[in-house]
């Protein structure tokens, strides 16, 4: 310590030292209207401080020599407080909740990148904002230092979670969505509040564990034959063609005689209305192929037609309902690269009967005005107004045009997400062997077996008996098994 840091000096007035420690003091601060401080010097990052001292309501003591024990009492409870946090390497100076929130948003805010498996995309770094927003609000206090936190200060998260959910008129979010806000929580505490030793990392909060029901494992729901059905009937025949069926009273398509009742709501009159009927069919077409495929929708969305290729492989008679997807690595969740064989020829013939980008360089599925790819808004309006004209989802409450919002009448998360579950499933059904249906999706076996197998031995019967010769026969009726 120097000795420069001991000699009198005139803004230290009634001066009275923390025992033990030579170094560390109670007085009053002449440049800051007598007011008690206390003075703590860290040996361990060589650091001095000074703290204004005040009680637990905020209170400080009069700045008059007749308070030096009321001072000193507080300074002696602070300076324990300062001791243990330098001890543990801990960082003197405190940081508040919200500021370490926003420090950890402004690390992953330059993160961001357009290059594909570098960094996070915008969409990712909204999560986080929203997901923080949401534990902000449960704390209620940015200022709330981090190192005063209780190891249980969030293991009631979960049910508040919940009830705030219904406060707000919203849905209540699943076990997933929660698992992940407290999973981003752990991830500041630990990259701002640890790494740059405002805390230790034993002194973490303990991030409670949100358990997942054994039969929610999906995070996307899938369609069952029926719901597929209605939605690719109703597109084909109204959506795409720009109608919308009228409904009656119960909120039910609304017949005349054999026929629905429609009214037209796009028309090709003018540039804009065209170009509305084509991505229509785009969008009409991406599910079918999604359906057909199990791609992912963000590598389908990449896809440009000097991606399709004949698949060579098969007899000439085929290669007009069987094609292959080529998807590079950077089009792809896992950054492998990886073919898929699709029965979509026709699909894209249809496609490049409609589209006005056709080029080898040019994104199957993209704005007609630019060329550009979809953005979210079409994705996600196209899909909200198909699944409402199929009667599978009814409008929000809180829907708008800038944000179009629905209620799916199962209770189900359905998103473009959903078609590739749904062929996964179906696949599985129809018998395609484990192996071959991970390859073409990009995924492996255990996570299909993890999240979409379920083993049922009375469906299982035609593909145990597949390359036995004969199999005897009981001679009777087993009569004792019913």
């Amino acid at each position: 310590m120097p000795a420069a840091a001991l000699r009198k000096t005139p803004n230290v007035l009634d001066r009275k030292d923390i025992p033990t420690d030579p170094y560390s003091y109670v007085y009053r601060r002449g440049d800051k209207g007598g007011r008690w401080h206390l003075y703590f010097y860290d040996r361990f990052a060589g650091s001095r401080h000074r703290f204004a001292l005040k009680d637990q309501n905020g209170v400080a003591p009069e700045p008059i020599s007749e308070t030096q024990e009321q001072a000193w009492m507080l300074g002696l409870a602070m300076y324990m407080e300062l001791k243990a946090k330098a001890d543990r390497g801990e960082a003197i100076r405190s940081l508040g909740f919200g500021n370490m929130c926003k420090e950890f948003l402004s690390k992953e805010k330059k993160k961001i990148s357009s290059i594909p498996h570098q960094g996070i995309s915008p969409a990712r770094y909204r999560l986080l904002e929203t997901q923080l927003r949401w534990v902000r609000d449960y704390v209620g206090d940015d200022k709330k230092v981090i190192h005063k936190f209780r190891r249980t200060a969030f293991l009631n998260y979960e049910t508040w979670r919940k009830e705030r959910a219904l406060e707000f008129k919203k849905k209540v979010p699943v076990q997933t969505t929660i698992l992940q806000e407290m999973s981003t929580l752990k991830r500041a505490f630990e990259e701002v509040g640890v790494s740059q030793g405002y805390i230790s990392r034993d002194s973490v909060p303990q991030i409670p564990s949100i358990k997942l029901p054994k039969d929610k494992k999906h995070r996307r729901d899938d369609l069952t034959e029926r719901e597929w059905l209605e939605l690719e009937r109703a597109s084909r025949l109204y959506w795409i063609n720009g109608l919308e069926r009228k409904l009656d009273s119960d909120g039910e398509p609304l017949k005349k005689g054999s026929s629905y009742v429609t009214k037209k709501k796009v028309t090709d009159k003018g540039a804009r209305g065209a170009n509305q009927l084509i991505h229509r069919k785009l969008l009409y077409y991406a599910m079918r192929i999604m359906m057909d495929t199990g791609i992912r929708p963000g590598s389908l969305w990449k896809v440009q037609w000097k991606h399709i290729s004949e698949n060579t492989s098969i007899p000439k008679g085929e290669r007009k309902t069987w094609i292959i997807i080529e998807v590079p690595p950077e089009n792809t969740k896992t950054g492998r690269y990886y073919r898929i064989s699709a029965p979509i020829a026709a699909h894209l013939e249809q496609i490049r009967e409609v589209t006005k980008h056709s080029k080898k360089d040019d994104y199957i599925f993209c704005n007609q005005r630019d060329g550009r790819m979809f953005s979210e808004r079409i994705k996600r309006d196209g899909f909200c107004e198909a699944l409402v004209e199929a009667r599978l989802a009814d409008w929000s409450e809180n829907d708008s045009n800038s944000c179009r919002k629905v209620d799916m009448k199962s209770g189900k998360n359905i998103t473009w997400y959903s078609f590739r579950h749904t062929h996964i499933t179906m696949r599985l059904k129809a018998g395609t062997p484990l192996p071959v249906l991970a390859a073409n999706t990009d995924t492996s076996m255990q996570y299909i077996e993890d999240h979409y197998f379920h083993y049922r031995a009375d469906e299982a019967t035609e593909i145990l008996g597949k390359g036995r010769k004969s199999l005897k026969k009981a001679d009777e009726h087993l009569k004792w098994t019913t």
